[in-house]
């Protein structure tokens, strides 16, 4: 449907933030509750990979048994940092689950060729630093938020691993490459082309859970369950989840419930 939108359809088809009335006052709170988060529970905090500021990662561990999650944020390559989203770490830590926050630098210092590349020097750091501590490595889940759930997609085929969750993400880029998005992204047709999962299949070979809101813009809706019909149709692992009531925004708040449905999903994957 979008290549059939002028620029400013297109434009408002992938702008959530325009989309959900109150989504300031949700991302400030993110902030807010990720701060009191860090002050109060102990983590290891900003645990640099590179030489930028944003090539670091927070972790947090509930023990040398436990699985590890690994979680990349959103903000469609340009916005946001880890540091918003602490708030979702406490409700994972008490279901077992060890938690690591993965920061990564974003356009426009950094095109998508080095967010990646960004992605993969973190997860083997963490690696790293998890095989020095404990006496098995057992790999990692990956949970990712919009742009985070396209960037975790694109490394699924790394060897440390074995499963991921994608929320509300986008797996084709060529949109984005004509709306707003692009305007600091600055992506060409053929970096597009080389990083949209949906035209790949790198990630095949390990479960890939996908969900999305109902009340999430149609592209945003249409991104999630393209990817999952690709993968599907080729006898892929994964599950469809289509949340009712939540948008772009609220559906985080089914990662923090301790009867969330993302949560029991990250668990479940965890354990795969």
């Amino acid at each position: 449907m979008w290549k059939h939108f002028n620029k400013e359809q297109l434009d408002q088809a992938y702008n959530n933030s325009l989309a959900v009335a109150n989504s300031a006052a949700l991302t400030q709170c993110w902030a807010d509750n990720s701060l009191a988060v860090r002050m109060d529970i102990q983590g290891e905090l900003n645990i640099a990979y590179g030489d930028m500021p944003r090539q670091c990662y927070d972790y947090f561990s509930v023990g040398n048994d436990s699985p590890i999650i690994i979680f990349i944020h959103g903000g469609f390559w340009q916005r946001r940092s880890k540091d918003d989203f602490t708030f979702i770490v406490p409700p994972m830590l008490e279901q077992g689950l060890s938690v690591a926050l993965l920061g990564y630098r974003l356009a426009p210092q950094a095109n998508m060729n080095e967010i990646i590349l960004d992605i993969q020097s973190g997860l083997r750091a963490i690696e790293h630093k998890v095989r020095g501590e404990r006496a098995v490595f057992p790999g990692f889940c990956l949970l990712g938020w919009s742009a985070g759930a396209h960037l975790a997609a694109s490394v699924l085929d790394q060897s440390n691993i074995y499963a991921g969750v994608g929320i509300s993400g986008i797996y084709d880029l060529e949109p984005m490459r004509h709306c707003y998005v692009n305007d600091l992204l600055q992506l060409d047709a053929q970096m597009a082309v080389k990083h949209s999962p949906m035209l790949h299949t790198s990630h095949f070979g390990k479960p890939f859970d996908l969900v999305v809101g109902d009340d999430e813009l149609p592209e945003m809706k249409n991104q999630t369950l393209d990817f999952f019909q690709y993968r599907n149709s080729r006898n892929q692992a994964g599950v469809f989840k289509l949340l009712q009531g939540l948008n772009h925004f609220t559906i985080l708040n089914e990662l923090i419930k301790q009867d969330g449905q993302i949560l029991k999903l990250v668990k479940e994957a965890s354990n795969s």
